[in-house]
């Protein structure tokens, strides 16, 4: 079996026991604090000593480690407290996501305050660049967005003005544009009834008026949006 996509979770205890898992599956859970389900994370169901050897756990040192002789109870145990062990080509696919996550999210949160229009992502990147960013594998993406803004402030004029809106949809085109809405968006308040789904949320003021009109266009004209 070609396991070289795995991650690999070190746990070091009174031994060292190892588990492989799948690589999204376990970046969401392990980094991102996603709920998981123990046995669709593993790569293979055994518990191992040495991965790279193939050298598995017998049932004894389980028991003597974990208290259980049980491979899925031991794994999930070595997942929640085990380190993950990434390979340069995993940590690279991961700071090049992370760090395309900071660009989408600054196009998308800031704005030009000079025109109102958010700065396109390559405008983003060249800014970046210009100022040296650098992220990291383990990074909170959350805490590089705002480092990143800081930095660029010097190399393009940027703001984080949020608007505030409330909107009212017709109730057979909310499923589709709640999904829309909540990407744009932190919602405040919702309201959902039998022939409107009424709510207000804040946004990033760049972002407002291709809101409105994808909105508009999925509602056919129909929904309502005004600044509060």
């Amino acid at each position: 079996m070609d396991t070289s996509d795995a991650i690999k979770v070190r746990y070091s205890g009174d031994k060292e026991f190892e588990i492989l898992v799948e690589p999204d599956l376990a970046k969401e859970a392990k980094l991102e604090g996603e709920d998981h389900d123990i046995q669709r994370l593993l790569f293979v169901q055994e518990i191992f000593t040495d991965a790279g050897e193939g050298e598995r756990a017998g049932a004894g040192e389980l028991e003597d480690e974990f208290n259980t002789r049980q491979v899925i109870e031991a794994a999930e145990e070595i997942f929640e407290r085990g380190e993950m062990q990434l390979t340069t080509d995993q940590k690279a696919e991961m700071r090049e996501d992370k760090y395309r996550q900071v660009v989408d999210m600054i196009s998308r949160r800031a704005q030009d305050p000079k025109t109102g229009n958010p700065h396109p992502p390559q405008r983003v990147e060249n800014a970046l660049e210009e100022a040296g960013f650098h992220v990291n594998a383990f990074d909170d993406v959350e805490e590089k967005f705002q480092e990143a803004v800081d930095e660029i402030r010097p190399i393009i004029p940027i703001s984080l003005e949020e608007k505030t809106v409330a909107i009212r949809i017709p109730a057979e085109n909310a499923g589709q544009a709640y999904d829309k809405l909540q990407k744009a968006g932190d919602m405040e308040e919702e309201q959902w009834g039998n022939e409107y789904f009424m709510c207000k949320m804040t946004l990033p003021a760049g972002v407002l008026s291709e809101l409105i009109e994808e909105v508009q266009d999925m509602t056919s004209g129909k929904a309502e949006m005004q600044e509060v």
